[in-house]
């Protein structure tokens, strides 16, 4: 009996030690594939976002330089140098002349501002006589103007774009009806040895008649000067 007790103790201890064995197994296993993903997961390369790439910027449109014009030998006459059409003749009401003004001549992408003798001239035609069509006012100067060595710089609608960057009241106040968004303008220029002269031309729609800006660049002829006293003594 004894004998018989002695075996069934030793069979549970080596039962429960077994049990204890493969428990250990399973948790080692677990715990070693356990390590093994979370290394697997860690040292896993993240991967790279592609960096966007920055927007090209267009280069800023260069401005009109005079130095590629031609330079002209051509006689020009008098300022404001071009005559009306046969058949029409200058407002005087609306037409303007100065020793020294600023207009704006457009490139075809911005305004440009020239300093020197402007004229501003109205055409329309005289009682009676035929009006010029828009065709034949641009095609009569644009002949003589590039006779006289003149280069065209720009033929078209002034963008409102442009004017908004230097405010309409200061387009209209300078140059009149010669740059709109309404009317077709030609944009000419003489460059000679001497003289830098702009013409703009616009036929301004039905009614037939046209408006001529010409400006002649120059320096500011200093005309206010101090009292001297002997002059003084003279009044």
């Amino acid at each position: 009996m004894k004998n018989t007790l002695r075996y069934l103790t030793l069979a549970c201890l080596l039962t429960t030690a077994l049990s204890g064995c493969g428990s250990k197994d399973k948790a080692e296993e677990t715990t070693a594939t356990t390590t093994t993903e979370t290394s697997a997961t860690t040292t896993a390369p993240a991967t790279a976002t592609p960096a966007e790439e920055a927007p090209a910027t267009s280069a800023p449109a260069a401005a009109f330089d005079i130095n590629t014009v031609p330079v002209s030998s051509a006689n020009l006459g008098q300022f404001p140098y071009l005559s009306a059409l046969k058949g029409y003749e200058v407002n005087t009401s609306n037409s303007e002349d100065y020793d020294f003004e600023r207009a704006y001549v457009f490139d075809g992408k911005s305004l440009i501002p020239i300093e020197g003798k402007v004229s501003q001239r109205l055409f329309d035609e005289m009682n009676g006589e035929k009006k010029a069509s828009e065709l034949m006012i641009q095609r009569n100067y644009e002949t003589l103007l590039k006779g006289l060595g003149a280069v065209q710089v720009f033929s078209g609608k002034v963008t409102q774009e442009a004017i908004d960057k230097v405010g309409s009241d200061e387009v209209y106040k300078h140059n009149k009806w010669s740059l709109s968004p309404d009317h077709e303008t030609s944009t000419y220029v003489i460059r000679q040895k001497d003289k830098e002269v702009w013409a703009l031309v616009t036929p301004l729609g039905g009614d037939g008649n046209y408006n001529i800006t010409m400006i002649e660049r120059a320096a500011m002829p200093q005309q206010a000067t101090i009292i001297k006293a002997d002059e003084l003594k003279k009044n």
